[in-house]
């Protein structure tokens, strides 16, 4: 089978990891394409069993220029003829569905409240482009929720992410980041982690007036790309980590801030390292989060003070939760039952066309 993977941008996040997680996956048994736009440093540890093909700088706005991205998605549709065209995030959900064939495209919708919330006056395209797919994918049941608030409701399943679990390996962490995180644990008792980009979705802001209120513990933030200045004495910001889920192994406690999501692979992987979790009720991460292994809150610094002390009050607590935390990751949300998701439609996209 001839699988293409589509994505606007190649930097690392969450619909870059799942599109990595799958190139490693199916590889072996497929031929594998991702076309992407940026420098590709989301492939950098993949291997050469599939091709590559950058289509642009990294642009994830909407210009003129893409004319010319949608003609190369015609040129590579002719040259290479995939049996499945796979696309992510809503602009090349946009020129893909407009490129190839609909009877051979899955676009999985990485949080369809990126569109909604976040860029609104797309939603007359996702509603014009609806059917022009095989399967529209929402990762989590809030996200066919809301597409069916939308009028999207043909062909839509539900998979959830996965992440990988490397839980029982010992993966690489940079010298001087290991050095910080073993410094900071020797100074706190509890290391509350959050992982992810800084930007106006992720409410950092929120992260760092949570820590002022909480100050007897440490609040450590993996994934801001410049230097962080005016933080308060017990936050940290150690910048972008290759792998940066292997740092979770020095957190008690993770957390994630946020205006929206869909299903955030940091916290899954959180989960997977047996690493409780305090969220925003935000997307899919209601779904995740059950009293047991985590909780979702307001984007409210009060609940989310009380959550955090809750969970790291006892030690029984904190250690029951991180047990369930970690059943909650292995029977829901590992990489083989994404890929097998996945897997599924591609083979009746091919027995489809037969």
């Amino acid at each position: 089978m001839r699988i293409f993977q589509i994505i606007t941008v190649s930097e690392y996040g969450g619909a870059q990891t799942v599109v990595a997680n799958l190139v490693k996956a199916l590889s072996p048994e497929h031929e594998l394409f991702v076309l992407f736009g940026g420098n590709g440093e989301a492939w950098d540890s993949l291997g050469h069993n599939f091709t590559k093909i950058r289509l642009n700088n990294h642009r994830k706005e909407v210009s003129w220029r893409d004319i010319g991205l949608l003609l190369k998605l015609f040129y590579y549709r002719f040259k290479y003829r995939p049996d499945v065209v796979h696309l992510h995030s809503s602009k090349m959900g946009v020129l893909g569905r407009i490129a190839f064939s609909s009877k051979r495209i899955v676009y999985t919708v990485h949080g369809f409240d990126s569109i909604r919330k976040a860029y609104p006056r797309f939603l007359v395209v996702e509603k014009k482009l609806k059917n022009r797919a095989f399967r529209i994918v929402g990762v989590s049941k809030y996200d066919i929720a809301v597409l069916k608030e939308e009028g999207i409701t043909q062909n839509v399943v539900c998979v959830y992410n996965g992440v990988v679990d490397e839980f029982e390996t010992n993966s690489y962490i940079p010298e001087n980041i290991v050095t910080k995180l073993e410094e900071i644990k020797n100074r706190y008792s509890k290391v509350v982690m959050c992982v992810s980009r800084i930007s106006k979705q992720k409410k950092f802001d929120l992260f760092l007036d949570i820590a002022r209120q909480m100050p007897q513990y440490a609040f450590v933030w993996l994934g801001n790309k410049n230097e962080i200045e005016g933080l308060p004495d017990n936050a940290y910001c150690l910048g972008e980590v290759h792998s940066a889920y292997s740092c979770l192994r020095y957190a008690d406690l993770f957390i994630l801030p946020s205006n929206y999501e869909g299903l955030p692979m940091s916290l899954l992987e959180a989960l997977s390292f047996k690493v409780p979790v305090v969220a925003s009720a935000v997307g899919g991460i209601t779904e995740i989060l059950d009293g047991k292994n985590g909780f979702t809150v307001k984007n409210d610094i009060t609940e989310f003070e009380e959550k955090i002390s809750y969970t790291l009050s006892e030690e029984n607590i904190q250690k029951s939760m991180s047990e369930y935390a970690r059943q909650s990751y292995l029977a829901n949300f590992t990489i083989e039952k994404m890929v097998a998701g996945y897997k599924a439609i591609y083979n009746e996209i091919t027995r489809t066309k037969k």
